[in-house]
């Protein structure tokens, strides 16, 4: 029997359902509240959460130091320091927007760096539009340009050169995966995150030369004569050139980091004759100390013919790069899936303010999360496919374990943007964990990615409605339920009756949204609800909850120091949960032996 097509489709139990497409008819309440076993994930646009502020003072937010630390055709980079929170470094790029067309430029490449979200690649965290000139406010790679590396000394070390290729090799795969070229790939666009010299986390700046290849061929000479591809040189107006363009510029500095001269030189016709007859020299002392297989690598991307270059797929899995990473630190991948695991049982609310936070970190607030999200990242193009996840877990937890039923659904929620992946922000928000509760500057960060329209520092109901129409909630929730959030945010937690929310204020509803989604944690396993709204923990405190999942987190930490929080409770992700009064038994392994206990 066909459906009425007035009616709307029957449920599976027979009752009246929601028709595909249909928006949601949750309440404000609902969407604050912990995620229910069968809650089906919605998805937001995570692009939303940079904040884009017009007639907004930058310097009232930063400290901008006067000294740059970089210039480029269009503009000057410096080194800034948050106003209010002070050991927040960020790097502004300012620009002059001098008419209509270059607008248009810089608008593009505001949008291809929203786009990207990568770990190796730079993240745009907000911009600024004052007068004449534009502001970028980026994060901040201290440790400096691979090229300043090469200048110092003289080259750089293999090992190191094949592992700073690999990262790069990743962000142009991720980049190209979403037709994004870069066009300028260089070793004064990749930096060092940290000034550590043992610490190889690299990052590639400057899109600013970025083309989306899908809406058309590129056919502007653009980049630096040492490194661009011999197509992009010749201009050939009437075919262009794709984005194999940037393999070959990959090869030119893997080449220069090895021996840290150029591979081709002289006048711009002789480099030319040189590049398309592939002659380049390795037969020196320094490359008789290098490996044949960083020399196949490098011979595979100088090709002249753009289609006989290895493609970045195959070049991650190259033997030269494939060399053994440093394995993780168990127990810090333990706690990032175990903050991976609660964050899947978070609410609707909380899980879109987490992602606000996560896209405003920076490389230094994140430094365990990215490391397991490299490993488990096992392709290297930048994202995590449901096979990836499953083998995270599986290598923690083993094959059989229970958990490993519950990661498909666990991996739908993560994906809050619905792409089928799990992308590098999305990772980050689910691993964060207790931070968001707890860490002034996360919860600094997420309160200014909401303070959107003013930088004013207070959110208001507006500014709330504001976000969630630019994440793209209204395809889910009806614009009543989004007004009707706001207003509960604002009534619940506007102690001072102002209409709006400060940051102390904020600071207790992302407290307030933190605790409702540890205690959803609690709740599946052993505890109940009395009709006063009162948890009883049964069986297992927080500090058997923690070593249930075999973690050592800075909670478990204090407990097994002896020292407790003031007034004798112990937490669990941040979360206050009274003590228990029966003892605990342990559970670090199936039978609850007290031998090698991580808390006792």
């Amino acid at each position: 029997m066909s459906q009425d097509p007035h009616k709307p489709a029957a449920g599976a139990d027979g009752t009246p359902g929601r028709r595909a497409g249909q928006r949601r008819s949750s309440t404000g309440k609902e969407l604050l509240d912990s995620a229910k076993k069968g809650d089906k994930p919605i998805s937001y646009n995570l692009k939303a959460f940079m904040p884009e502020r017009v007639n907004a003072e930058v310097s009232k937010r930063y400290i901008i130091d006067q000294n740059e630390i970089g210039t480029g055709g269009y503009g000057k980079v410096y080194v800034a320091q948050d106003r209010e929170m002070k050991d927040r470094m960020v790097a502004i790029k300012r620009v002059v927007v001098g008419d209509a067309q270059k607008k248009k430029v810089f608008a593009k490449e505001v949008t291809i760096m929203k786009e990207l979200d990568h770990p190796n690649i730079c993240k745009l965290l907000e911009t600024y539009e004052q007068g004449r000139f534009m502001f970028f406010v980026m994060e901040w790679c201290e440790g400096g340009e691979v090229f300043d590396r090469i200048m110092e000394h003289g080259q750089i070390a293999e090992q190191t050169t094949a592992d700073i290729v690999k990262q790069a090799a990743s962000a142009l795969k991720y980049a190209h995966d979403r037709e994004i070229a870069h066009r300028d790939m260089k070793p004064e666009n990749i930096c060092f995150c940290t000034q550590d010299m043992s610490n190889n986390h690299v990052k590639v700046i400057d899109w600013g030369l970025g083309f989306y290849f899908g809406e058309g061929r590129m056919k502007s000479a653009v980049g630096s004569l040492t490194y661009a591809a011999p197509e992009v040189l010749e201009q050939r107006d009437a075919e262009g050139y794709n984005s194999a363009c940037d393999i070959w510029s990959l090869g030119v500095v893997t080449y220069v980091m090895l021996c840290g001269k150029p591979p081709f030189w002289g006048s711009h016709t002789e480099q030319l004759k040189k590049m398309k007859k592939e002659q380049f020299p390795m037969t020196d002392s320094t490359w008789q100390a290098i490996s044949k297989d960083a020399k196949v690598l490098l011979r595979a991307l100088l090709r002249n013919n753009p289609k006989d270059r290895l493609p970045l797929t195959e070049v991650l899995q190259h033997p030269w790069l494939r060399h053994a990473a440093p394995k993780m630190d168990a127990a810090i991948s333990r706690q990032v899936l175990f903050n991976m695991r609660q964050f899947s049982k978070a609410s609707q609310f909380f899980s879109l303010c987490v992602a606000s936070v996560a896209r405003q970190l920076d490389h230094r607030n994140l430094t365990d999360v990215h490391k397991v999200f490299c490993e488990m990242d096992t392709n290297g193009d930048g994202v995590l496919e449901l096979h990836e996840v499953k083998a995270g877990f599986e290598k923690i937890y083993g094959k059989n374990s229970e958990i490993i039923q519950d990661v498909e659904a666990m991996f739908a929620r993560l994906d809050l943007d619905g792409s089928g992946t799990i992308d590098y922000t999305e990772f980050c928000a689910a691993g964060i964990g207790e931070r968001l509760s707890t860490e002034e500057n996360v919860l600094w960060a997420a309160f200014k990615a909401f303070d959107c329209e003013d930088d004013d520092g207070r959110v208001t109901k507006e500014e709330i409605k504001k976000v969630l129409q630019k994440a793209d909630v209204n395809k889910f929730w009806t614009d009543e339920v989004c007004d009707e959030l706001a207003t509960e945010l604002i009534s619940r937690f506007d102690r001072d009756g102002d209409g709006s929310l400060d940051f102390d204020e904020w600071t207790r509803l992302m407290k307030d949204i933190s605790s409702d989604k540890a205690y959803g944690l609690l709740t599946d396993r052993n505890t109940s609800a009395s009709s006063g709204g009162n948890i009883e923990v049964e069986e297992v405190d927080s500090a058997a909850a923690v070593a249930q999942e075999g973690l050592l987190s800075g909670s478990a930490r204090s407990l097994r120091s002896g020292t407790v929080p003031k007034g004798g409770a112990r937490t669990i992700s941040g979360v206050l949960v009274e003590k228990m009064k029966r003892p605990i038994t342990c559970v670090c392994s199936p039978q609850g032996d007290k031998k090698d206990c991580i808390v006792m």
